[in-house]
């Protein structure tokens, strides 16, 4: 496997060829270094033929056009489209700044990826860019944080939240999902279980081998909403920041030993996807783009990419220490070339952050 390698003074990633996945992230600071990102434990092993590239390689981040099922472009058949199980090309490249383009294009545009590293930033700057094509789509970055040790989670605000229409693993035989499909919840703390139980989705993992999903959708008057996972034993948050306007939620993917077939076999645990999005939630291109009863609320659930003008889709994820006992985020504030971040308790940190990225495109989502 192709692996191109990006290095700073704070960050160290590289990304795959195949897929464009971000791989072996890992922050280096004052503290220590740390590794806070998923990877696969099927990765390396021989699978099935039938099993798509993104699969096989699930790790890090990715981005996805179409975000969930590709079943509306004919020959782009696999999930998370080509963007996530295509080839990419070098366009660019120097230690901290690389430019891929993708082989291929999606609804007709030509697609392109720059990670950037900066200097005194534990942080990973991305863009992607549709230079041309016709159409909506549902798009999305689909970073997965491993736990460790039980994780705090905290949001921006956020406007709506609830689950998709059926659960991820119906079937007893595969599966175990445990949330109640489909519902609506106005807190973390209170989500309804198909058992008629309660569960406190601010902490993961908070349940017992399940697979399950959620979906938040932000304000979108807020300058950048953001996401933000704690490790208070390790000491270090975990954040995420992005344009509302383009990026609309957040999924949250609880993947946590459910499913038991191949490749997960039970032993994909710990794993949670923080995946910002404009999608219907993962049913993807055909549902997120068909009116749906979010979409009818006046939500975005796709975009819409024109001929003349690009799609610009900016995104940004880092890591900062925090003293031991931090708790979850309750707020991420802009300053002068740096966040804030509060905790529950009043606890503070910064990091260096050009938080910046994430709104200078002038463009939006155009729903």
């Amino acid at each position: 496997m192709r692996v191109w390698r990006l290095e700073s003074d704070s960050v160290r990633l590289g990304v795959t060829e195949v897929g464009g996945q971000l791989d072996d992230v890992r922050f280096l600071t004052a503290r220590g270094t740390f590794a806070p990102l998923h990877t696969a434990p099927w990765a390396g092993e021989p699978l099935s033929d039938d099993i798509p590239p993104m699969l096989r390689l699930l790790r890090g981040d990715f981005f996805c056009a179409p975000f969930g099922d590709s079943d509306r472009l004919p020959d782009e058949p696999r999930p998370h489209g080509a963007t996530a199980n295509g080839v990419w090309r070098r366009v660019r490249g120097a230690a901290t700044d690389l430019v891929l383009e993708l082989s291929g294009r999606v609804h007709g545009a030509r697609v392109r990826k720059r990670v950037v590293l900066r200097p005194g930033h534990p942080v990973v700057y991305q863009e992607h860019q549709f230079v041309g094509g016709d159409g909506r789509l549902p798009i999305g970055h689909h970073a997965m944080v491993h736990a460790d040790e039980p994780l705090l989670l905290g949001f921006s605000r956020w406007v709506w939240g609830g689950t998709p229409p059926t659960a991820l693993e119906p079937d007893p035989q595969r599966g175990r999902s445990l949330l109640s499909y489909p519902q609506t919840f106005d807190d973390l703390g209170c989500v309804r279980l198909v058992d008629g139980g309660t569960a406190d989705l601010r902490r993961f993992p908070a349940l017992e081998r399940h697979e399950d999903l959620l979906m938040l959708i932000a304000d979108d008057t807020l300058p950048f909403a953001w996401s933000a996972a704690t490790a208070p034993r390790q000491g270090w948050v975990w954040f995420a920041l992005r344009s509302p306007r383009v990026l609309r939620s957040t999924i949250l993917w609880m993947s946590h030993g459910g499913r038991y077939y191949a490749p997960w076999l039970g032993r994909h645990c710990g794993c949670l996807g923080i995946e910002e999005v404009t999608s219907f939630f993962h049913l993807g291109h055909r549902a997120s783009t068909e009116e749906n009863f979010l979409s009818r609320a006046g939500y975005l659930t796709a975009v819409t990419l024109a001929p003349v003008t690009p799609l610009v889709v900016r995104y940004v994820f880092g890591l900062t220490p925090v003293e031991p006992g931090f708790g979850c985020v309750t707020a991420i504030e802009p300053g002068d070339g740096e966040i804030e971040l509060r905790d529950d308790a009043g606890h503070r940190a910064t990091a260096p952050v050009e938080w910046s990225w994430v709104i200078a495109p002038a463009a939006d989502g155009r729903g």
